[in-house]
Parts: C-alpha cells; sequence; structure tokens
C-alpha cells in the first residue's frame, strides 16, 4: 500500500568507508533490496556496524554520517512505501529490486 506519512523531525545515520558529504545517486549501487538510493538507519548502532562491515570487505576507515531529516522541507512530494511486515508482498518488492533484469513480479499471479 502506497502511503503519505508525516513523521517532522528525524536523526538518520549512515555507515560505510566514507563520509558523505553530498547524497549523489548516481554513487548508489543498484539491485538493494530496496532499489538504488542512500540507505539510512535511525539506530545509530546498527549504522556503526554496517561502516566496520563495508571498510572489512572496500578498506578504509568505519564512517558513520548523521543526516538530521525534516519532513516539512522537503513538501508532501515524498510517497512512501510502508510494510507493517516481512510478509509475501514484501518479499516480492525486495525480489523486484534484486532483480537485474526487472520482472514486475505480483503476489496476484
Amino acid at each position: 500500500m502506497l502511503t503519505k506519512r508525516r513523521i517532522l523531525k528525524l536523526k538518520l545515520f549512515h555507515g560505510s568507508n566514507i563520509e558523505i558529504e553530498n547524497i549523489d545517486f548516481d554513487k548508489c549501487r543498484p539491485c538493494k533490496d530496496f532499489g538504488k538510493g542512500l540507505y539510512l538507519t535511525t539506530i545509530e548502532d546498527q549504522a556503526v556496524k554496517m561502516a566496520k562491515r563495508v571498510s572489512r570487505i572496500y578498506g578504509g576507515e568505519p564512517v558513520v554520517t548523521a543526516f538530521s531529516f525534516d519532513m516539512d522541507s522537503i513538501g508532501d512530494d515524498l510517497t512512501v512505501k510502508v510494510f507493517g511486515k516481512a510478509d509475501a508482498d514484501w518479499a516480492i518488492f525486495v525480489l523486484n529490486n534484486r532483480n537485474r533484469e526487472f520482472a514486475d513480479i505480483s503476489s496476484k499471479d
């Protein structure tokens, strides 16, 4: 189900081996679980663990970049896909994003 959500202010974290000064979606890897994009979390410890993992794989030092995110600053144009649980629709969404030859797999088929 697509829905509009109003979350006013969030502190979000990104774990990597480089500091993110400007978000550049062209540098994001495709075919990730939730599509191409910058993956963020509200859980700082989760970002720290990801930063350590990424630096082990690709080299460099672990870096956690924090972002202040204010929904009011971007207006009403953000559409959010909400999953209440990891069910069949969630799994199909992930499969579609991982598929390099995107096929619109649907749970209704």
